[in-house]
């Protein structure tokens, strides 16, 4: 790899380990004397529940400042989130397979934490908590003081070190709350007692025990996704040499360049669709190549000349993340990496030597169908940065370094290329 290619991923890394920027939303802060105040709420990419966020009254406000559990009760960002802030028990046990201990663990340790509301009903109010040991759901009842953890505990068996054992008495507390608000049924039992701790299927039973999703108010889901295609040009490189390390074509003309329309669509993938910061991108793309090559050998005997002409069609299959480094609803400046699964087929080529009779005699050309013979898969490494319009327009280049699609006893062939294009993204 060249020390361009060092730097440029150096830059696109660079984002993954600063500060991320500012994405202030609507939304209100309740203090600690119960008094709400409205402005702007710095939204991010939560995957632990926050322990603070910052706050304008106005988006040209002055200095920024910072509310905590020390100094809030509550805050919302308007249609998006809302957390509540408890002085609660919360587990402490892993739930990471490597990290099980080999009996039952439920210490619990009392904090004072933001929850996130998930929804909310007559009956019960479902919050999620995330830190860095393990998700946690917890439930509040109405008029009682504060929610009460759904346990769920694993551990491995003493007598049988592989066995893993889990607790799921969560079960058990939503069986309560079924028969406690005369909502049980059948349908609704045989659900909680298939139920995993996941936030889709535990919002459904409180949904159902609260009186169906109509009667409640939900958190909307922070993962997204939208589609998008496009087209661009894309300009390739080949180069030919020899095993002996000798340009295959004469020294002045040792690549050969292609210039093809080509075309995209795939799929974009939100941690947060309201954020939009982080992306992970899948990414089909259908182009061609076109590449020649002439060589002159004025010391065989006798003299010739070799050409190979062919034409590769490819199509890539790309895994890719991307980040919004200026993120805004207007204007979102990005810059991304991958790994390019990359299928190729190819015309019926030939490599041909013709030779010079000047020394007369009769010599036919010498003719190999499908040679040399180029591979029909290879991984490449796109390097790629752009701008995105209004969520709908987004213009990007492309950079791939060379990669290898050629080696046998007597060739080496590499290709790098250079791409631009435009996409039309469907959705937010």
């Amino acid at each position: 790899m060249t020390k361009l290619y060092y730097a440029l991923l150096a830059f696109i890394l660079l984002p993954f380990f600063s500060i991320a920027q500012s994405n202030y939303k609507p939304g209100l802060v309740v203090n600690l004397k119960g008094d709400t105040i409205r402005g702007f709420i710095d939204y991010k990419e939560w995957d632990n529940n926050p322990g603070d966020i910052t706050f304008k009254a106005s988006l040209n406000g002055n200095k920024p400042e910072t509310y905590s559990t020390k100094n809030a009760v509550a805050f919302t960002i308007n249609g998006l989130e809302q957390y509540q802030r408890f002085i609660l028990p919360i587990s402490t046990d892993p739930m990471e397979i490597s990290k099980l201990a080999t009996n039952l663990d439920t210490t619990t340790v009392i904090d004072t934490v933001f929850l996130k509301v998930n929804t909310k009903g007559r009956h019960i109010t479902l919050f999620r908590y995330t830190d860095n040991i393990k998700p946690r759901f917890f439930l509040l009842e109405a008029g009682e003081p504060q929610p009460k953890e759904l346990i769920y505990h694993a551990y491995y068996n003493a007598d049988q070190s592989s066995s893993v054992q889990y607790v799921r008495r969560y079960r058990n507390q939503l069986e309560y709350l079924a028969q406690k608000y005369a909502v049980s049924t059948d349908r609704l039992d045989k659900e909680i007692l298939a139920s995993g701790y996941d936030e889709a299927e535990l919002t459904k039973i409180v949904q159902t025990i609260n009186g169906g999703p109509s009667q409640q108010s939900s958190a909307q889901g922070l993962s997204g996704s939208r589609w998008f295609a496009g087209i661009g040009v894309n300009y390739s490189s080949l180069e030919l040499t020899t095993s002996g390390g000798n340009s295959f074509a004469a020294a002045t003309v040792d690549k050969s360049n292609s210039v093809f329309p080509k075309i995209t669509a795939g799929i974009d993938l939100f941690l947060n669709k309201d954020v939009q910061t982080l992306i992970l991108r899948a990414e089909l793309s259908v182009t061609a190549n076109s590449y020649s090559f002439s060589n002159n050998d004025d010391n065989g005997v006798p003299p010739s000349t070799s050409s190979l002409k062919f034409t590769q069609y490819n199509s890539s299959i790309t895994p890719q993340f991307i980040y919004n480094v200026y993120n805004k609803q207007e204007l979102k400046v990005f810059i991304g990496a991958g790994a390019a699964f990359n299928f190729a087929a190819y015309n019926q080529y030939q490599y041909i030597t013709k030779y010079n009779l000047r020394y007369g005699g009769s010599v036919s050309d010498y003719i190999q169908p499908g040679y040399p013979a180029f591979d029909k898969f290879w991984l490449s490494f796109p390097i790629r940065a752009g701008i995105t319009l209004n969520n709908k327009i987004e213009i990007n280049v492309c950079y791939i370094p060379s990669s290898s699609i050629l080696a046998d006893n007597v060739f080496r062939g590499s290709v790098s290329s250079y791409g631009a294009g435009i996409n039309y993204l469907f959705g937010r």
